[in-house]
């Protein structure tokens, strides 16, 4: 799994992914689960949908983009020091610390935070 901050001038935006790295296909939930620092809730799937599976081949990877400030946030905005992502609810998920995805030294700003679906291609 990987996470990174998709540019610099837009450190709001992260871009993750997951490899199934076995010789089978496996089968993940088609939206990622992406939790932040110790606050309460995940991104939300943009646009709105129901959990289901998403079938990953041998050595496939899959991508989703997550903008974790969306809106006018009032009150201001959280930050903190890590994201947590799975490709399923039931997994307990990679954590990434700011700095190592590219966010700046403050942190990752979170206000109503989304989430794409998992894709076979980079968004």
């Amino acid at each position: 799994m990987k996470a990174s901050v998709l540019t610099h001038q837009h450190p709001d935006v992260l871009r993750i992914s997951v490899t199934n790295r076995t010789t089978k296909p496996c089968v993940i939930d088609r939206i990622p689960t992406v939790t932040f620092g110790d606050l309460d809730g995940a991104a939300e799937p943009d646009p709105p949908t129901e959990s289901a599976p998403y079938r990953l081949a041998p050595g496939a990877t899959a991508y989703a983009t997550v903008r974790t400030v969306t809106g006018r946030p009032t009150p201001p905005t959280r930050t903190v020091d890590h994201i947590t992502v799975a490709a399923d609810p039931s997994h307990h998920g990679r954590r990434f610390d700011a700095s190592a995805i590219g966010a700046p030294p403050t942190g990752i700003r979170v206000w109503s935070p989304t989430t794409t679906w998992w894709s076979p291609t980079p968004s």
